[in-house]
């Protein structure tokens, strides 16, 4: 098992590290937390210049794309980095490089569907 776990593990860190540098290249998207990888281990906070975060979730919804917005039980931290709630993608060793193809493509042109570009 410990080899399996690793191996999941791996795969994890690869998908997080990869999704987390192309969301960050996006204009317009600010990732909350860290700039490494390793410490966003299968999650990806961020929010859109904007558009609230539940409009973010509804939009990529309907591309097929499910996220999750909102304060995430952690409003205390959320004040602290000054926002209310965010948008988060939640990664695991299941996920495909074409999954997070398409979260980054329905990203990527939210905020025209939203009128802003």
């Amino acid at each position: 098992y410990t080899t399996l776990f690793r191996s999941m593990q791996r795969r994890e860190a690869e998908l997080t590290a990869s999704c987390l540098a192309a969301v960050k290249a996006i204009p317009h998207i600010n990732v909350l937390g860290s700039d490494k990888p390793e410490e966003h281990i299968g999650i990806v906070n961020f929010t859109v210049d904007g558009v609230h975060p539940h409009d973010v979730s509804e939009i990529l919804a309907s591309d097929g794309v499910d996220v999750r917005a909102g304060h995430h039980c952690a409003q205390p931290l959320l004040q602290y980095l000054g926002t209310t709630s965010t948008t988060r993608v939640s990664l695991a060793f299941y996920n495909t490089e074409d999954e997070i193809r398409a979260f980054l493509e329905s990203l990527g042109g939210l905020r025209r569907k939203m009128g802003y570009e």
